[in-house]
């Protein structure tokens, strides 16, 4: 059986492909742009030429996040916790806490040993808070989004962002330019500010290993090391971590699908 999970974020719309919910036959990802829709028929075109199928040959669509009702032709919608949850254990199958710091929100999750979701938190009140935050620095301080990580890692005096709004967080950025605050410093410093956000909230949940990010941050080396080091213990990533929540997508699928194949008929036989 052939499964895609597709999860529509406000940033991204990420897809997997996988044959009987555990090899993975194709990966792909393409920018929202506010058309969700598009971008996400996009990927799944994309994931079909990667895999070498043709689209009747995919048995079951699963998608997650926030633009998850927008595809008619899915088969099953999942929430973001539920799909983060199962594709975290699907990489690191010891995952007891699962961290998702999203363009939007950041969220944690306690999940069981079968990767249930036990207890869950979030944080989307302000983008000082998540991944836009780092977009925005980005732009206003002029360093490329995949240099921000490589730079941060040279800081040797990180400058934390005190501030939890993201307006004051941005003035305060530019009050350490002005300073003469040097750029790591000021990058590691927003790596760090959005690790202690999401350390609260892992608080909350429980921390416990083996702990594990998913999500668009995860490709971050300056985020990764910001974690580490707030919670003082290893983070479990890999490059497939950017694609966890479609991979959960597609293994709930393909769990859906096997059980509606193995299910009695009307008659019970």
């Amino acid at each position: 059986m052939i499964t895609a999970g597709l999860d529509l974020g406000a940033g991204t719309v990420k897809g997997a492909l996988l044959e009987d919910g555990e090899r993975i036959l194709a990966l792909a990802s393409r920018p929202s742009r506010g058309v969700p829709v598009t971008s996400a028929r996009a990927v799944l075109d994309e994931l079909e030429e990667g895999a070498n199928i043709a689209p009747g040959e995919v048995d079951y669509l699963c998608t997650t996040g926030f633009g998850r009702y927008a595809i008619p032709e899915r088969h099953l919608q999942v929430s973001d916790f539920t799909s983060s949850a199962r594709g975290a254990r699907f990489l690191f199958p010891r995952t007891r806490l699962v961290v998702d710091i999203g363009s939007q929100a950041t969220r944690t999750m306690a999940v069981s040993e079968t990767g249930k979701v036990l207890k869950f938190k979030m944080n989307e009140k302000c983008a000082a808070g998540a991944g836009r935050f780092v977009e925005r620095c980005s732009k206003y301080l002029q360093v490329p989004l995949d240099e921000m990580g490589p730079r941060a890692l040279e800081s040797a005096h990180p400058k934390l962002i005190s501030s939890v709004c993201a307006v004051l967080a941005e003035t305060e950025i530019i009050n350490n330019v002005a300073e003469g605050v040097p750029l790591s410093d000021i990058l590691m410093g927003v790596f760090l500010s959005l690790a202690q956000r999401a350390h609260s909230l892992m608080r909350y949940v429980g921390i416990q290993p083996e702990v594990t990010l998913v999500g668009g941050l995860v490709r971050s080396n300056g985020m990764v090391k910001a974690l580490r080091d707030t919670i003082g213990m290893e983070v479990n990533i890999s490059a497939d971590s950017y694609y966890a929540a479609a991979l959960g997508a597609a293994i709930l699928g393909h769990a859906r699908l096997r059980k509606l194949r193995t299910a009695p008929g009307p008659s019970g036989g």
